[in-house]
């Protein structure tokens, strides 16, 4: 994926409760995405070093003039715009001064009760892209997160998105996928993570399975090395992208 637009597109921010007009660069996938920023939630997910953390930087990288926090788990992101924070109170701190701005937080505190402070900080503060990285290690079907379901759920009136990012997308909460518009499926390794994603994506995500692990739909191709199954959920099909 280059990271130069193709296209740019006019679109809806919301800040501080009233509607401002602001060009927002539409990331280049070879085909025709764009995200509206404070409005629409994204999830990416896939195996190991299938891709899922350059696209995620892709994003960072192209949020021009975006409020944004990232929740870096394992030290994944780089951002020359961004301002990387070891602790969530130099983040509230920076933020609480600046008041805009990207933002890669590196907590040496890794703990669920931080990760739920982050959150917690993130819905009171309001008009901002939250990245969640590793979403995985907190949270799963059987262990909801209240913070994380008041983001997804109640976000959007406050202006939030939330762009989820995980190795197992069968042990994503529901909601996350039900509230999101932007789904992007990398190379994925276990049948079951796939059966998942198919009753929300269609049958076409079974691309994303070397034939030699899946049990059906041998018809349809492998996505190659480094690409990607994207589906707008207002769309009626997804297509094949490269990062």
């Amino acid at each position: 994926m280059s990271e130069e637009p193709t296209d740019t597109n006019e679109n809806s921010e919301t800040l501080d409760n009233s509607q401002e007009n602001e060009e927002i660069e539409t990331v280049n996938t070879n085909q025709n995405f764009s995200f509206v920023a404070y409005n629409e939630d994204i999830c990416i997910v896939g195996a190991k070093g299938s891709g899922k953390s350059y696209l995620a930087n892709t994003l960072l990288q192209s949020f021009h003039g975006i409020n944004v926090w990232v929740w870096d788990l394992n030290h994944q992101f780089h951002d020359s715009r961004s301002i990387v924070c070891h602790s969530l109170n130099e983040l509230l701190e920076t933020w609480k001064m600046a008041k805009r701005g990207k933002y890669i937080l590196q907590d040496y505190n890794k703990s669920e009760e931080q990760f739920r402070k982050f959150l917690r900080a993130a819905y009171q503060t309001g008009n901002v892209v939250i990245m969640i990285d590793e979403l995985h290690a907190y949270t799963t079907k059987m262990k909801i997160i209240k913070e994380y379901n008041d983001l997804v759920l109640s976000g959007r009136p406050r202006g939030i998105s939330v762009i989820s990012i995980s190795t197992r997308p069968a042990s994503l909460p529901n909601n996350a996928l039900t509230n999101c518009k932007h789904v992007f499926t990398f190379r994925l390794n276990l049948e079951s993570d796939v059966k998942f994603l198919e009753g929300w994506l269609g049958p076409e995500v079974w691309q994303v399975v070397q034939k030699n692990k899946r049990m059906k739909h041998q018809e349809l191709d492998e996505v190659p090395e480094h690409s990607f199954y994207y589906r707008n959920m207002d769309e009626s099909e997804g297509y094949i992208g490269k990062i």
